[in-house]
């Protein structure tokens, strides 16, 4: 009989729990208001190196029920610290329901990675963390703060990753109260340069009262990746929300020093 240790046998079982937690965020649908609207994405372990500067821009665009749409814009810089550290950070703005631009907020992020693969280098650990400073008119608490888990696996043209987020607020009601949103992205590469895939999100509220909102949204993405830069776009459909089809774009660029 195989054992766990076995690189095989662990990273089938990555696989089939990554496919699962897929499924499992994609099939509820009961309502919730939680989840981050600007930043749809499911990280990957990676990290700038070491005195490499990027840029992100994230471009989400909602569409919600009886009301003209809303898009939200961050850009999203960062810069290698180490080979394995990366520090960055969120300017966020939005076109509001009522047609108005307004400011979305700032975010702080630092992100720390296992310096190396494990199991022949095929799974990657990594942890971010970020606070953050959003106006009331998109976060009632104001004040909020994120610890990411990253854990993800590349075998052949196969690419999983989990994020089992937890957010808590610095300020209102469940300051203090840790909130699961896990995230998770399943993807295979059909060309170098080209992977097709989906992504799931979900809000489950606070750890200490598991089930108390429900929020799930599932995409479909296309990620195309070039010698500087790369672009992840997708559309998805939320159940519960008011804003149920979510498209979102965003495009990386990564020049070297």
């Amino acid at each position: 009989m195989a054992s766990v240790r076995d690189p095989r046998m662990l990273s089938s079982l990555v696989v089939r729990t990554s496919v699962l937690v897929v499924i499992a965020l994609a099939s509820i649908a009961r309502i919730a208001h939680a989840q981050d609207a600007f930043e749809v994405q499911v990280y990957d372990v990676e990290t700038a190196p070491r005195g490499e500067p990027g840029l992100e821009v994230h471009v989400n665009h909602h569409v919600v029920d009886r009301a003209p749409d809303e898009t939200h814009t961050t850009l999203e810089p960062h810069y290698g610290l180490a080979d394995w550290a990366e520090l960055g950070g969120y300017f966020q703005t939005a076109v509001t329901t009522t047609g108005d631009v307004a400011y979305a907020g700032v975010k702080l992020r630092l992100k720390v990675r296992w310096p190396r693969r494990v199991l022949s280098d095929r799974i990657g650990l990594a942890i971010n963390g970020e606070v953050s400073a959003v106006p009331s008119h998109f976060e009632p608490a104001v004040w909020g703060s994120e610890v990411r888990p990253v854990i993800d696996l590349a075998v052949g043209r196969l690419y999983a990753s989990i994020n089992p987020i937890l957010a808590v607020d610095l300020r209102g009601a469940l300051a203090g109260h840790p909130q699961l949103e896990p995230a998770a992205k399943l993807a295979v590469k059909v060309h170098a340069a080209v992977a097709i895939g989906v992504e799931a999100y979900g809000a489950f509220g606070p750890i200490d009262d598991l089930g108390s909102e429900h929020v799930t949204r599932a995409f479909g993405v296309v990620d195309l990746a070039g010698s500087w830069w790369d672009l992840d776009v997708g559309g998805g459909y939320g159940w519960g929300s008011t804003d149920h089809v979510v498209a979102k774009m965003i495009f990386g660029i990564h020049p070297r020093p």
